[in-house]
């Protein structure tokens, strides 16, 4: 039986409460051509694809619908670039970190 000292146990839920009070950076959202991001064609009514499957819900909320989760939609098959998308409106965006860099294309993976 191995005993854990109380410094030790002390240390850890110090690193944790570290870590539950971290704040997620905020993200600027842009919106992006969907021409862009999936493939698809152009009809009178707008731009027509295949549904992309979503990999979940997101903290952000679309800036045009209130209270609308933005789903997170990554590389697969027919979508050429991850981004969120609203279900709503349908309009599809980048978030950016506040330096200007995507925060959707340094973890992005393909599952193609």
């Amino acid at each position: 039986m191995m005993a854990v000292s109380s410094n030790q146990i002390s240390l850890k839920q110090d690193n944790y409460s570290e870590r539950r009070n971290a704040r997620a950076p905020d993200f600027n959202l842009i919106q992006l051509d969907p021409r862009e991001v999936i493939e698809g064609v152009m009809i009178d009514e707008g731009y027509q694809s295949e549904d992309a499957p979503s990999a979940g819900s997101m903290r952000e909320h679309c800036p045009y619908c209130s209270g609308v989760q933005l789903q997170l939609i990554l590389r697969y098959k027919f979508v050429k670039r991850s981004h969120l998308f609203c279900n709503s409106c349908t309009r599809c965006y980048d978030a950016l970190y506040p330096d200007g860099t995507s925060a959707l294309a340094l973890g992005a993976m393909s599952l193609a």
